[in-house]
Formats: structure tokens, C-alpha cells, sequence
């Protein structure tokens, strides 16, 4: 894992926790200067180059976020990375977390707060 890749997840791990739902389980990272990212991003948010453009002045890393069901979660993994263990049983006290960045997609879990 690269820094940039940690410094996302550190940023967004209580957005995660308190982002997701029994119904959307899955906490997704949509790196705005990576290609899949950006991609995954515009299909949700046709202007998110406007907003990433506007992040990254700031000085902070540009990323939209979004939660999903486990089932849509597996899908963004098989279409662009169909080698990768689909996501499974999440447990009660975790969020699972996909981080597009750095031309490759992260699964973890992280311990909700």
C-alpha cells in the first residue's frame, strides 16, 4: 500500500463507519486522479471533474466516496478487476472498504468507531 493510498484510507475511516448502513455495507473510495476512479466516479457524478479540480486546490487529495450494497460493491470489482476475491459475510463491528487508487482496487475492513 502506498502512502497516498493510506492517507485515504486514514481520512475516510470514520466517514466509513458512520457512512454505511445494513443496507449498504460497503464503503467505496473513488480516487479522482486515478483512471478507474475518475471512471466509477463520473458514472455516479457526471461533474466530478469540477469537484476534483476544486479538492485538489485546496491542497487535499481529490476523492469522491460513496456507500453500496455488497452485491454492487462486487460488480465495480468484477468488471475491472475480475481476479479479485469478491467482497463476502461483513461482520457486524466492520466496514468494508474498496479503495480505487493507483491503477488497482483495495479491499479492507476496518473496525467501525
Amino acid at each position: 500500500m502506498t502512502e497516498r493510498q493510506l492517507a485515504f484510507l486514514k481520512y475516510h475511516q470514520d466517514v466509513a463507519s458512520f457512512g454505511t448502513s445494513s443496507k449498504a455495507p460497503v464503503f467505496v473510495i473513488l480516487d479522482l486522479e486515478d483512471e478507474s476512479g475518475f471512471e466509477i466516479a463520473q458514472h455516479y457524478l457526471p461533474n466530478c471533474a469540477n469537484n476534483r479540480d476544486s479538492i485538489k486546490a485546496s491542497g487535499a487529495y481529490p476523492a469522491y466516496t460513496l456507500a453500496m450494497p455488497v452485491d454492487a460493491a462486487n460488480g465495480l470489482i468484477a468488471h475491472g478487476w475480475p481476479g479479485m476475491k469478491p467482497i463476502g459475510t461483513i461482520p457486524a463491528d466492520r466496514v468494508a472498504v474498496l479503495l480505487f487508487s493507483e491503477g488497482s482496487c483495495l479491499s479492507v475492513l476496518l473496525r467501525r468507531v
